[in-house]
This record gives C-alpha cells, structure tokens and sequence, in this order.
C-alpha cells in the first residue's frame, strides 16, 4: 500500500498531468484523493478504509502524511461533485451536438497524442534503464503535448473559425 502511494504522489508530479489537472475543475488535492480512493483498491484487490486512505493522503503545506478521514472524505465528495458537473457539462455539450463543431477537433488531437504518450511511457516502465534515445523521445513527446495544451488553454481556443479570422 505504501508503494502505491508513493506512485500516486510520483504521478502527480508528471508535468503533464500537472498542466491538465491546472487546467481542470479538480483542485491538486482533490485528485489526489480521488486517485488514492479509485486507484488503491482496484490495484490492491482488497476493501481499504477510508481511515487507511486517509493516512495516505498528503497534508498540503506541511511535508507529513495523512489527514482526518473526515478531511478525506469532504474532499472526496468535492470531487466526485466536480467530476459529476465536468460529466455533466459533457453530456450537454453533446445533447446540443456542439461536439460536431472543428473547435472540437484540437482537444481530440491532444487526447490521442497523450493516449500514445502513455502507451509508450507504460512500455517503457517495464525497462530497468532507458537509452538517451528513448528518453529524448519521451521528454520530446512531453514538450509537443504541453505546447498544444497551452494552445488549447488560449482565449480562441474554444472560437469558431469565423470568430478567430474576425480577431485577426
């Protein structure tokens, strides 16, 4: 369990989760939380208390583990909440088939390109030592997926193609 957590808290730490969790409506806390309560049971194959999950959890600000269960769970609900609305959100844009507009296009771009990213990262974890080749093929993938994100992250991000050749 321990080795799990130190996973979750390696994982957080990537720079291009850091960039999509920034850019999201879960706080960093938040998805932690929601990592180690979806994440630690699945990869455990047992029932953990929410008290066990709680202790795992880091206290933001201070360099010890753990927090109140009750802690832990306010701050579960907060992002099942926020998870619920972003599902939510979702939902709609598709009831009003605004999915089917180009605007959307980018966003699947950078969705398959991290989906590779991940393919690859996941392939290369199994190797005890990484040659230079395939670190600068990992650290230059991460380069392009954050410049798109920041891309996507721009004000005409979300335009239509006639309202970004109006800003021009």
């Amino acid at each position: 369990m321990k080795q799990l957590a130190i996973g979750t808290r390696h994982v957080l730490k990537e720079p291009i989760l850091k960039k999509l969790q920034e850019g999201s409506v879960l706080s960093e806390v938040q998805l932690e939380t929601l990592l180690i309560d979806l994440v630690l049971e699945d990869s455990l194959g047992s029932h953990i208390t929410y008290e066990d999950k709680a202790t795992i959890r880091t206290k933001y600000g201070t360099r010890s583990r753990g927090v109140s269960r009750g802690a832990f769970n306010r701050t579960l609900n907060q992002a099942r909440r926020n998870l619920s609305r972003c599902f939510y959100t979702m939902l709609l844009l598709a009831y009003l088939g605004l999915f089917e507009l180009t605007i959307f296009r980018p966003f699947e771009e950078v969705a398959a390109r991290i989906g590779d990213y991940r393919r690859i990262r996941d392939i290369l974890a199994g190797k005890v030592e990484l040659t230079t080749e395939e670190l600068e093929s990992i650290r230059a993938t991460e380069r392009t997926i954050m410049a798109a994100l920041d891309e996507l992250s721009s004000s005409l991000a979300l335009k239509s193609e006639i309202s970004k050749k109006k800003s021009d």
